[in-house]
């Protein structure tokens, strides 16, 4: 089928006649000249402000770092576009019981979740998250790191009730800056 190009309306043009549009542009172009002039709208991928937010994609410890399961300490630092969004309740069953240190520094943990189990955790960062509460430290039940912790560092995170540090009686180091 052969094609004409009209220069006037950047339409083509079937040997039939009919109208065919021409394809998305990738520049815009002006509608009009003068002080009124208007860019033409471009297509949202092209701006690509249809991606999602880092933040609303779920990404857990295991997905953003191999976690070796013999390993006693653990420490995934956020950069861009590898930040972990949750840790997931069941955080404890990837990794060693064993663990001593656990490091998850700028990311976007909005939760405290799945420390149940760490009876040997003695040191705790989550420094610059999201978290808002502190939570799972509890009072040694099911295993949680409350009695064990010896460092919390909570710092630049959304935290405003410090109450339950009161479940960390071994607690040496406690690092808590407003954000």
């Amino acid at each position: 089928m052969a094609t004409e190009e009209n220069d006037n309306d950047n339409e083509s043009k079937s040997s039939d006649g009919d109208q065919v549009e021409e394809q998305e542009r990738v520049q815009p172009t002006l509608q009009e000249t003068g002080p009124r002039a208007r860019l033409q709208e471009l297509p949202l991928g092209w701006t690509q402000m249809a991606e999602p937010n880092p933040a609303d994609r779920l990404r857990y410890p295991q997905d953003v770092s191999e976690i070796n399961t013999t390993d006693t300490d653990i420490m995934i630092v956020g950069t861009a576009g590898q930040k972990i969004t949750q840790m997931g309740p069941d955080f404890s069953s990837h990794v060693n019981p064993e663990l001593t240190e656990l490091v998850l520094r700028s990311h976007l943990i909005k939760t405290m979740e799945g420390l149940e189990g760490f009876t040997k955790l003695e040191l705790l960062e989550l420094y610059d998250n999201q978290v808002e509460e502190l939570k799972c430290l509890g009072k040694g039940e099911n295993g949680a790191p409350g009695p064990t912790l010896r460092v919390l560092d909570m710092s630049y995170n959304n935290i405003r009730d410090m109450k339950p540090v009161a479940l960390c009686p071994n607690l040496q180091e406690l690092c808590k800056l407003m954000a």
